[in-house]
């Protein structure tokens, strides 16, 4: 492995659990058992606070820059600052396994063709 690669697989990592740290954080009240949530699942809220439809949005979004950048472990450090913002100011998934249900429920190709530019399986092993 070159020196570049061992670096940018390490700004990776540091970057991974820092937005992983930051998404296991536990809040100062249980989310609401009522939030709201529509029959057509286009709001859907996972975890209690994001809407899935945004992520969906914000993705999809991403994609072109995405495809712009080089290699699947550069995407990857790009997307988990990018989605570490995302989630500041729209409310944190509890963890990969919900996002990914919830991104495989509201829109499955873009979740697919983000994994497949990352070069991984789930948002769980992101």
């Amino acid at each position: 492995m070159t020196s570049h690669r061992r670096l940018a697989a390490t700004l990776v990592l540091i970057i991974s659990i820092g937005v992983l740290s930051g998404c296991a954080a536990a809040d100062t009240e249980p989310p609401s058992t009522d939030a709201p949530t529509s029959g057509g699942g286009g709001d859907t809220r996972a975890g209690g606070s994001y809407s899935a439809t945004d992520v969906c949005t914000y993705l999809q979004g991403e994609i072109p820059a995405l495809k712009e950048i080089g290699s699947p472990v550069g995407r990857h450090a790009n997307l988990a600052g990018k989605l570490a913002t995302f989630f500041e100011s729209h409310g944190k998934p509890e963890n990969g396994a919900v996002l990914d249900a919830a991104l495989k429920a509201e829109c499955p190709a873009v979740r697919t063709e983000v994994l497949t530019l990352m070069g991984v399986d789930s948002f769980s092993s992101f």
